[in-house]
């Protein structure tokens, strides 16, 4: 599909508000950049600020879906939904990771605009984790523990990488947008929830016979 106008001040806007920051990107930089006339940046986003507000937006409804879709997939465990959800996250923020950065970094701030995106998005998320979370428990699979923490603990690996990507190259030579770094970080995830968020086998199997009722004599 030809890319359109519109569709090159979306690229040129994420790329300078990566590297500039908001304040250090003008409308005429924006323009420059994707080789358009100045006034359609305020034609098709209403300014810098309806862009950003865009970009954001965009970003964190692609994030539910994201969300959403795996929650609607049939598996055989909690814990396999629960790894594939991960996995289908990280791959949006690294094939979106300029954005992803800017969401993250913006979402530390106290503003209007993020405690909007707060309520409407993240509450909708924090909601989707808690209750995966919560029927892995209810299923016997997961350890009964704190849901708040479980979930702020996940949540915090999920995005950490794609918020502080160059904390992980400078300090760990570690490139977040590489496909080894998914398949890579994806081992570690499932090692952690198998001895932090699963039960043991004999923890299950002693739960289960707990729970069997008992043969009548």
């Amino acid at each position: 599909m030809k890319e359109t106008k519109k569709d090159r001040i979306i690229d040129a806007a994420v790329r300078l508000f990566h590297t500039q920051g908001f304040d250090g990107t003008s409308v005429r930089d924006i323009a420059s950049k994707a080789n358009v006339n100045v006034a359609l940046v305020s034609y098709h986003f209403g300014g810098k600020k309806g862009l950003y507000e865009e970009l954001m937006t965009q970003f964190l409804e692609g994030h539910l879906q994201i969300i959403k879709t795996e929650l609607e997939k049939s598996l055989n465990s909690t814990k396999e939904q629960l790894l594939s959800l991960i996995k289908a996250l990280l791959q949006y923020q690294s094939e979106n990771h300029f954005v992803a950065r800017m969401v993250h970094r913006e979402m530390t701030m106290d503003s209007v605009l993020v405690r909007e995106l707060m309520t409407t998005y993240l509450r909708k998320e924090k909601h989707d984790l808690e209750e995966l979370i919560r029927s892995g428990m209810r299923r016997g699979e997961f350890r009964k523990q704190p849901l708040d923490f479980a979930v702020i603990h996940l949540r915090t690996m999920i995005i950490m990488p794609f918020q502080s990507p160059h904390y992980l190259s400078e300090l760990y030579q570690i490139t977040t947008t590489e496909p080894y770094f998914i398949e890579r970080y994806m081992k570690h995830i499932r090692h952690w929830i198998d001895l932090w968020l699963c039960k043991s086998q004999q923890e299950y199997t002693t739960t289960t016979t707990y729970l069997l009722p008992r043969s009548i004599s």
